[in-house]
């Protein structure tokens, strides 16, 4: 089996299906999203139409009946534009999008079919279709075909704590928001009924990732009615899951803290180096994950192409949110930012998308450096004020050094005391993030003698 698998492993480099220059060992299945390397996340549900946010439902208090009836009922994306969303994330340079198909408050955003997902008169089923005057447009799917015209791929999350079903009822430990289970045949039953509704999403959507969250009980190592999600349920669900879908990727939050799934997902952080298996943060442009129309706190493109640089750098995805309002738009002030940086990603995407982790231990203090087959890209936030860019010296043959954004100008360079210096134009290219490229034989490799 292990020489069936080194052959299997040299086809798939060969091809391209497999980066030739992964930095993780990895299941096949992950290629493409280990080489996408930039993300749009959606959050989008009846939470919208309220405009508080995606946990308004816990923070605001709500009970059950009056949610339902006052916030989610009064969904209504009719404006929603598939078409317009991809063309935002493709022009950004994004290579796959995972939106919202149930969120905590446990509205379903496509027409589900299990039973006990109902609202709490037991009349509706909760979902957009069933339970809103929308009507039957099913915008998961128009999101789907948008992205496959696209050559986007395709994902959804899905949190696993439901705070709308007739099973649980919210709880707080700690000041934190969980769910509290009404009997251990009531978790029996949720369980068997959340495996029906994912495998609906895969029957129906074909996702490429199903991104799990509402976890929070991870830290049980037996079921409890306030922790009652455990590591062997998370084993189990995943194990459910690969069988349905093999070559799906699924993310840790299966149950985290285990080292299950196929990815792990830190939240609105960067690792300070890479981590010991592939991984990707997400991050918000303001604030909230859901719209909150009083959230107009946003970072600026600047700060998020640089952090998504760093993320790179550091062998990281960087899944990159927005919260259309409840009638299906974009805030302006998302597009805006979605447009500046695809301006940027126009130019130097080709340095990320594809690209690897820096070949050396320690940071520049102007920037990062990410590498390729064939190419190591520095990634200077600070220009040099003399004009000069230091580079530790490559194991590697250099061919030339030239500014991505200009690559007919090679760039003078000598090699001397273990270090590349190369003569720079008094003037950086990019306010943001200018990026000079030396071009090498083979995989860029630190010099160690």
């Amino acid at each position: 089996m292990q020489k069936v698998s080194v052959i299997l492993l040299f086809i798939f480099a060969v091809t391209g299906i497999m980066p030739m220059n992964a930095q993780y060992e990895m299941a096949p299945k992950m290629a493409w999203w280990y080489n996408a390397r930039f993300g749009m996340f959606i959050h989008f549900g009846s939470y919208s139409c309220l405009g508080h946010g995606e946990w308004a439902f816990s923070k605001e208090k709500w009970t059950k009946e009056g949610y339902q009836q006052q916030v989610s009922a009064r969904f209504n994306p009719e404006k929603f534009d598939a078409k317009e969303i991809v063309r935002l994330a493709k022009s950004a340079g994004m290579k796959y999008i995972v939106i919202t198909a149930k969120h905590h408050e446990g509205f379903s955003m496509w027409d589900t079919r299990v039973e006990s997902f109902r609202d709490v008169s037991g009349t509706k089923i909760y979902s957009q279709p069933s339970f809103t005057s929308f009507g039957k447009r099913d915008i998961l799917m128009e999101l789907k075909n948008a992205c496959e015209v696209n050559g986007i791929s395709f994902c959804l999350y899905y949190s696993i704590l439901d705070w709308g079903h007739p099973s649980q009822e919210i709880s707080r430990i700690n000041g934190v928001a969980f769910s509290t289970m009404k009997s251990e045949g009531a978790r029996t039953d949720y369980i068997r009924d959340m495996k029906a509704q994912l495998k609906e999403l895969i029957d129906r959507y074909h996702p490429a990732v199903l991104w799990f969250d509402g976890d929070w009980t991870y830290k049980a190592d037996h079921y409890t009615p306030e922790r009652w999600w455990t590591k062997v349920d998370g084993m189990d669900l995943y194990n459910y899951l690969v069988r349905l879908a093999p070559d799906m990727i699924v993310n840790e939050r299966v149950c985290r803290g285990f080292g299950l799934g196929d990815f792990e997902c830190p939240e609105r952080e960067v690792p300070e180096s890479p981590l010991g298996r592939p991984w990707e943060t997400c991050q918000t442009m303001n604030r909230s994950w859901g719209y909150n129309a009083k959230d107009h706190n946003y970072k600026s493109a600047r700060t998020l192409i640089r952090e998504l640089v760093k993320v790179v750098s550091r062998e990281g995805n960087y899944l990159l949110n927005i919260g259309p309002k409840g009638d299906g738009t974009i805030p302006e002030q998302s597009s805006a930012i979605l447009q500046d940086i695809g301006e940027w990603m126009n130019v130097y995407g080709e340095s990320l998308c594809g690209a690897t982790r820096s070949p050396f231990l320690t940071e520049p203090k102007w920037g990062f450096y990410t590498k390729k087959e064939g190419r190591l890209f520095a990634h200077l936030f600070v220009w040099p004020a003399n004009g000069v860019l230091m580079v530790p010296t490559l194991s590697n043959s250099i061919q030339k050094i030239y500014l991505m954004n200009d690559q007919q100008n090679i760039l003078d360079y000598s090699v001397k005391n273990g270090q590349i210096r190369i003569s720079l134009p008094k003037k950086a290219p990019n306010k943001i993030n200018s990026v000079v490229v030396i071009e090498v034989i083979g995989l860029p490799k630190v010099k160690t003698k």
